[in-house]
Protein backbone atom coordinates (compact mmCIF):
# COMPACT_ATOMS: atom_id res chain seq x y z
CA UNK A 1 0.00 0.00 0.00
CA UNK A 2 1.49 3.42 -0.89
CA UNK A 3 1.93 5.60 2.00
CA UNK A 4 -0.07 9.05 2.71
CA UNK A 5 3.13 11.18 3.29
CA UNK A 6 5.59 11.24 0.73
CA UNK A 7 8.82 10.20 1.13
CA UNK A 8 10.66 13.63 1.97
CA UNK A 9 8.09 14.08 4.88
CA UNK A 10 7.91 11.03 6.79
CA UNK A 11 10.37 11.80 9.31
CA UNK A 12 8.30 14.87 9.88
CA UNK A 13 5.08 12.47 9.72
CA UNK A 14 6.74 10.10 13.16
CA UNK A 15 7.46 13.09 14.79
CA UNK A 16 3.82 14.36 14.94
CA UNK A 17 2.74 10.69 15.86
CA UNK A 18 4.89 10.79 18.42
CA UNK A 19 4.04 13.98 19.81
CA UNK A 20 0.45 13.18 19.89
CA UNK A 21 1.21 10.04 23.05
CA UNK A 22 1.03 10.89 26.46
CA UNK A 23 2.39 8.47 28.60
CA UNK A 24 1.81 8.58 32.11
CA UNK A 25 2.72 6.54 35.02
CA UNK A 26 0.75 5.84 37.80
CA UNK A 27 2.70 5.74 41.21
CA UNK A 28 3.38 2.23 42.94
CA UNK A 29 0.72 0.80 44.81
CA UNK A 30 1.48 -1.92 47.69
CA UNK A 31 -0.43 -5.14 46.73
CA UNK A 32 -2.09 -6.83 49.59
CA UNK A 33 -2.47 -10.62 48.52
CA UNK A 34 -6.13 -11.19 48.94
CA UNK A 35 -7.42 -7.70 47.79
CA UNK A 36 -7.90 -5.53 44.40
CA UNK A 37 -8.36 -8.61 41.98
CA UNK A 38 -6.57 -10.94 39.68
CA UNK A 39 -3.93 -8.63 38.01
CA UNK A 40 -2.89 -6.98 41.46
CA UNK A 41 -2.73 -10.54 42.32
CA UNK A 42 0.14 -11.43 39.68
CA UNK A 43 1.67 -8.66 40.24
CA UNK A 44 2.18 -9.71 43.42
CA UNK A 45 2.73 -13.69 42.87
CA UNK A 46 5.10 -13.04 39.36
CA UNK A 47 8.41 -12.17 41.35
CA UNK A 48 8.05 -14.68 43.73
CA UNK A 49 7.26 -17.65 41.84
CA UNK A 50 10.26 -16.40 39.33
CA UNK A 51 12.88 -16.81 42.98
CA UNK A 52 11.41 -19.85 43.62
CA UNK A 53 12.04 -21.27 39.53
CA UNK A 54 15.49 -19.96 39.61
CA UNK A 55 16.51 -21.34 42.74
CA UNK A 56 14.67 -24.71 41.69
CA UNK A 57 16.64 -24.53 38.69
CA UNK A 58 20.06 -23.79 40.40
CA UNK A 59 19.58 -26.47 42.38
CA UNK A 60 19.25 -29.24 39.53
CA UNK A 61 22.13 -27.70 37.52
CA UNK A 62 24.66 -28.53 40.08
CA UNK A 63 23.58 -31.41 41.77
CA UNK A 64 25.72 -34.76 41.49
CA UNK A 65 24.35 -36.85 38.11
CA UNK A 66 22.44 -39.63 39.32
CA UNK A 67 24.16 -42.82 38.29
CA UNK A 68 23.36 -45.20 36.00
CA UNK A 69 24.53 -48.20 35.40
CA UNK A 70 26.66 -49.50 32.52
CA UNK A 71 25.02 -51.35 29.58
CA UNK A 72 27.65 -54.06 30.09
CA UNK A 73 27.52 -54.05 33.66
CA UNK A 74 27.63 -57.53 35.65
CA UNK A 75 28.76 -60.27 36.55
CA UNK A 76 31.87 -60.87 34.07
CA UNK A 77 32.30 -64.42 35.57
CA UNK A 78 28.58 -65.45 35.28
CA UNK A 79 25.59 -65.61 37.38
CA UNK A 80 22.30 -64.32 38.10
CA UNK A 81 22.01 -60.65 38.05
CA UNK A 82 19.74 -60.10 41.22
CA UNK A 83 21.13 -56.55 41.26
CA UNK A 84 18.74 -55.67 38.25
CA UNK A 85 22.05 -55.24 36.10
CA UNK A 86 22.18 -57.37 32.98
CA UNK A 87 23.96 -60.22 32.68
CA UNK A 88 27.42 -60.51 31.66
CA UNK A 89 30.21 -62.86 30.65
CA UNK A 90 33.44 -63.17 28.48
CA UNK A 91 35.00 -66.32 27.25
CA UNK A 92 35.13 -68.74 24.29
CA UNK A 93 32.57 -69.51 22.22
CA UNK A 94 32.02 -72.47 19.87
CA UNK A 95 28.97 -73.59 17.34
CA UNK A 96 27.50 -76.32 16.54
CA UNK A 97 25.39 -77.93 13.74
CA UNK A 98 27.84 -77.91 10.77
CA UNK A 99 27.87 -80.96 7.90
CA UNK A 100 27.90 -84.50 10.00
CA UNK A 101 28.01 -83.64 13.46
CA UNK A 102 24.62 -85.14 13.85
CA UNK A 103 22.83 -82.00 15.83
CA UNK A 104 20.46 -80.74 13.28
CA UNK A 105 17.04 -82.09 13.74
CA UNK A 106 17.72 -83.64 17.44
CA UNK A 107 15.61 -82.15 20.29
CA UNK A 108 17.29 -79.21 22.58
CA UNK A 109 17.07 -78.73 25.97
CA UNK A 110 14.47 -76.72 25.57
CA UNK A 111 12.57 -79.35 23.61
CA UNK A 112 12.61 -77.92 20.61
CA UNK A 113 14.08 -79.47 17.46
CA UNK A 114 17.75 -78.38 16.66
CA UNK A 115 17.96 -76.00 13.70
CA UNK A 116 21.38 -74.82 12.20
CA UNK A 117 19.56 -71.98 10.29
CA UNK A 118 18.45 -70.27 13.30
CA UNK A 119 19.53 -67.69 15.80
CA UNK A 120 19.64 -69.61 18.94
CA UNK A 121 22.82 -70.68 21.00
CA UNK A 122 23.30 -73.02 24.11
CA UNK A 123 24.30 -71.42 27.79
CA UNK A 124 24.91 -73.83 30.76
CA UNK A 125 23.06 -71.74 33.44
CA UNK A 126 20.97 -68.69 31.34
CA UNK A 127 17.32 -69.44 31.21
CA UNK A 128 15.72 -70.99 28.03
CA UNK A 129 13.58 -68.87 25.78
CA UNK A 130 16.02 -65.54 27.17
CA UNK A 131 17.69 -63.80 24.69
CA UNK A 132 21.86 -62.36 24.34
CA UNK A 133 23.57 -60.05 21.99
CA UNK A 134 26.95 -61.79 21.17
CA UNK A 135 29.49 -59.69 20.18
CA UNK A 136 32.66 -61.32 18.17
CA UNK A 137 35.83 -59.66 20.20
CA UNK A 138 38.15 -60.13 17.38
CA UNK A 139 36.19 -58.40 14.85
CA UNK A 140 32.71 -56.55 16.85
CA UNK A 141 30.49 -58.15 14.96
CA UNK A 142 27.38 -58.17 17.14
CA UNK A 143 23.90 -60.90 16.88
CA UNK A 144 20.98 -61.66 19.20
CA UNK A 145 20.31 -65.25 20.07
CA UNK A 146 17.84 -66.62 21.67
CA UNK A 147 18.81 -69.35 24.49
CA UNK A 148 17.07 -72.67 23.63
CA UNK A 149 20.13 -75.32 24.59
CA UNK A 150 22.32 -76.42 27.30
CA UNK A 151 25.99 -76.43 26.55
CA UNK A 152 28.73 -76.64 26.16
CA UNK A 153 30.14 -78.74 28.33
CA UNK A 154 33.56 -78.31 27.27
CA UNK A 155 36.37 -76.70 29.94
CA UNK A 156 37.54 -73.17 28.66
CA UNK A 157 34.07 -72.76 27.14
CA UNK A 158 30.90 -70.39 27.72
CA UNK A 159 28.99 -70.31 24.58
CA UNK A 160 28.02 -72.65 21.64
CA UNK A 161 26.02 -70.86 18.65
CA UNK A 162 24.23 -72.04 15.80
CA UNK A 163 25.75 -72.27 12.98
CA UNK A 164 23.91 -69.19 11.50
CA UNK A 165 24.26 -67.17 14.41
CA UNK A 166 28.55 -67.99 13.64
CA UNK A 167 28.14 -67.40 10.24
CA UNK A 168 26.77 -63.86 10.67
CA UNK A 169 29.32 -63.22 14.04
CA UNK A 170 32.31 -64.62 11.33
CA UNK A 171 33.99 -67.19 13.15
CA UNK A 172 32.27 -70.37 11.26
CA UNK A 173 35.46 -71.26 9.36
CA UNK A 174 37.67 -70.85 12.51
CA UNK A 175 35.06 -73.19 15.24
CA UNK A 176 35.94 -70.81 17.98
CA UNK A 177 36.26 -67.06 18.82
CA UNK A 178 36.11 -65.03 22.19
CA UNK A 179 33.31 -63.36 22.99
CA UNK A 180 30.95 -61.38 25.43
CA UNK A 181 27.74 -62.11 26.30
CA UNK A 182 25.11 -59.83 27.74
CA UNK A 183 21.40 -60.28 28.32
CA UNK A 184 18.83 -58.83 26.74
CA UNK A 185 15.12 -58.22 26.12
CA UNK A 186 14.01 -59.41 21.99
CA UNK A 187 14.27 -56.03 20.64
CA UNK A 188 17.73 -56.28 21.88
CA UNK A 189 18.20 -54.10 24.68
CA UNK A 190 20.15 -54.79 27.96
CA UNK A 191 17.87 -56.29 30.72
CA UNK A 192 18.24 -58.13 34.19
CA UNK A 193 17.80 -61.88 34.61
CA UNK A 194 14.51 -62.76 36.54
CA UNK A 195 15.85 -64.43 40.32
CA UNK A 196 12.51 -66.26 39.67
CA UNK A 197 13.95 -68.70 37.47
CA UNK A 198 16.28 -69.84 39.96
CA UNK A 199 13.86 -71.68 41.87
CA UNK A 200 12.19 -72.69 39.03
CA UNK A 201 14.90 -74.00 37.33
CA UNK A 202 17.45 -74.56 39.73
CA UNK A 203 21.24 -75.01 39.67
CA UNK A 204 22.86 -78.10 39.48
CA UNK A 205 26.34 -79.51 39.61
CA UNK A 206 27.35 -81.67 36.44
CA UNK A 207 30.18 -83.95 37.68
CA UNK A 208 31.03 -85.99 34.60
CA UNK A 209 29.31 -87.96 31.38
CA UNK A 210 29.88 -91.39 31.44
CA UNK A 211 28.83 -94.24 28.90
CA UNK A 212 30.41 -97.40 31.05
CA UNK A 213 27.66 -98.43 32.95
CA UNK A 214 30.02 -99.96 36.38
CA UNK A 215 31.26 -96.72 36.42
CA UNK A 216 28.52 -94.49 36.50
CA UNK A 217 27.14 -96.43 39.12
CA UNK A 218 30.35 -96.45 41.32
CA UNK A 219 30.35 -92.64 40.57
CA UNK A 220 26.94 -92.02 41.68
CA UNK A 221 26.64 -94.28 45.12
CA UNK A 222 30.20 -92.23 46.02
CA UNK A 223 28.33 -88.82 45.04
CA UNK A 224 24.89 -89.44 47.14
CA UNK A 225 26.59 -91.10 50.12
CA UNK A 226 28.94 -87.52 50.11
CA UNK A 227 26.39 -84.71 48.58
CA UNK A 228 23.21 -85.99 48.58
CA UNK A 229 21.00 -86.33 45.86
CA UNK A 230 22.17 -87.03 42.17
CA UNK A 231 20.24 -87.24 39.21
CA UNK A 232 21.56 -88.86 35.71
CA UNK A 233 20.56 -87.79 32.45
CA UNK A 234 21.26 -89.03 28.81
CA UNK A 235 22.43 -87.57 25.71
CA UNK A 236 24.05 -88.14 22.83
CA UNK A 237 28.00 -86.67 22.28
CA UNK A 238 29.05 -84.77 18.99
CA UNK A 239 30.41 -88.06 17.99
CA UNK A 240 27.32 -90.31 18.38
CA UNK A 241 28.30 -92.01 21.94
CA UNK A 242 25.77 -92.37 24.61
CA UNK A 243 26.37 -91.31 27.60
CA UNK A 244 24.63 -90.47 31.11
CA UNK A 245 25.32 -87.56 32.64
CA UNK A 246 26.13 -87.22 36.47
CA UNK A 247 24.53 -84.28 38.26
CA UNK A 248 24.37 -83.41 41.73
CA UNK A 249 22.06 -81.64 44.14
CA UNK A 250 19.39 -78.84 43.08
CA UNK A 251 20.39 -75.37 44.29
CA UNK A 252 18.20 -72.50 44.24
CA UNK A 253 21.10 -70.17 44.28
CA UNK A 254 24.90 -69.97 42.24
CA UNK A 255 26.43 -69.48 45.29
CA UNK A 256 25.12 -72.80 46.66
CA UNK A 257 25.99 -74.44 43.47
CA UNK A 258 29.65 -72.90 43.17
CA UNK A 259 30.25 -73.94 46.24
CA UNK A 260 29.28 -77.60 46.04
CA UNK A 261 31.37 -77.68 42.95
CA UNK A 262 34.07 -76.71 44.66
CA UNK A 263 34.11 -79.41 47.53
CA UNK A 264 33.54 -82.17 44.67
CA UNK A 265 35.83 -80.71 42.87
CA UNK A 266 38.54 -81.45 45.87
CA UNK A 267 36.71 -84.48 46.57
CA UNK A 268 37.63 -85.88 43.24
CA UNK A 269 41.01 -83.90 42.85
CA UNK A 270 42.45 -87.29 41.62
CA UNK A 271 40.48 -88.39 38.97
CA UNK A 272 41.15 -85.33 36.61
CA UNK A 273 37.33 -84.53 37.34
CA UNK A 274 36.13 -80.57 36.82
CA UNK A 275 32.30 -80.18 37.23
CA UNK A 276 30.08 -77.45 35.67
CA UNK A 277 27.67 -75.61 36.85
CA UNK A 278 24.28 -75.81 34.60
CA UNK A 279 20.57 -76.06 35.31
CA UNK A 280 18.06 -79.03 35.94
CA UNK A 281 16.85 -77.96 32.47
Amino acid sequence: MLSPFPPTNWSKACALWIHEIHVAFDPPVPVVPGKGGLLRLMRWSTPRVAVLVALSFTLHCTRPPAYLPSPTAGPLGGGSSADGQAYVEEGVASWYGGDGDGFAGRPTASGEIFDPEQYTCAHRTLPLGSFVEVENLDNRKRAVLRVNDRGPFVKGRVLDLSKRGAQDLGFAGQGTTRVRIRSVNAMGLPTALDPAVDRIDPFVVQVAALSDPKNIDSLTRELENTFGPVSLQDTVTRGGLSVKRVRVGSYTSRQEAEQAAEEITKHLKDRGVEPFITRQH
